[in-house]
């Protein structure tokens, strides 16, 4: 009996915990689903098992729906990467160079383009709380089918507006990406040309095709 009644009163706090995720996951593929362009400044941090001083950048990133980004990095290097959904361009100006490589099926459910309005965090990633506290909005994704540049993500979500304010890319050596976003602009008036990389003459194009060609 007394074992019966424990369950009878954790019963209702599971399903409120539940009822919180669900509600906060709608929000999040909702706010993307419904997104057309977005800008925002971004703070990027790795953190590697091997090397225990951390690298840290700073930009301004746009996405536009369709796997459209184009994320400028200007501090420690300038430098600009560019996606316009069926090729990258990686471009550091100090170098002259730019290499070009085609979007893979695999890139399909890279983190970057889920910002970019391909594919469903619903659907796509089984959903937990990374931490179950009140008041917290931490959530766990881990990926239904195995992808090969991330293990799972940690996502910190508004629960108003539904928006991923810090990223958290975890692959299976537990190196970690960190992004954080903020001064977040949705659907600024972005065009798609912006998404062409444009450099000047005489800037060297590395080709690096698919590892299957």
């Amino acid at each position: 009996m007394r074992i019966l009644l424990i369950l009878m009163l954790l019963l209702p706090v599971t399903a409120r915990t539940d009822a919180a995720l669900d509600t906060l996951m709608g929000k999040l593929q909702q706010h993307y689903q419904g997104m057309q362009t977005m800008k925002a400044d971004f703070s990027q941090t790795y953190r590697s098992k091997r090397f225990s001083d951390a690298i840290s950048e700073t930009g301004t990133v746009y996405f536009m729906r369709g796997g459209f980004m184009r994320w400028e990095y200007k501090k420690p290097e300038e430098k600009v990467f560019v996606s316009d959904g069926d090729f990258y361009f990686y471009y550091v100006p100090k170098d002259n160079q730019v290499i070009k490589a085609p979007v893979s099926k695999a890139d399909q459910h890279s983190p970057a383009l889920f910002l970019a309005g391909r594919g469903d965090f619903i659907h796509d990633f089984h959903a937990e709380w990374s931490d179950p506290r009140p008041g917290s909005h931490l959530v766990k994704l881990t990926p239904v089918q195995a992808q090969p540049d991330f293990r799972y993500l940690v996502v910190d979500i508004d629960p108003v507006a539904g928006a991923i304010l810090k990223l958290n890319v975890v692959d299976e050596y537990d190196n970690r990406t960190e992004y954080e976003f903020r001064s977040i602009q949705d659907n600024p008036k972005i065009s798609p040309d912006f998404f062409v990389l444009h450099t000047p003459p005489g800037t060297e194009v590395i080709f690096q095709p698919q590892e299957s060609e």
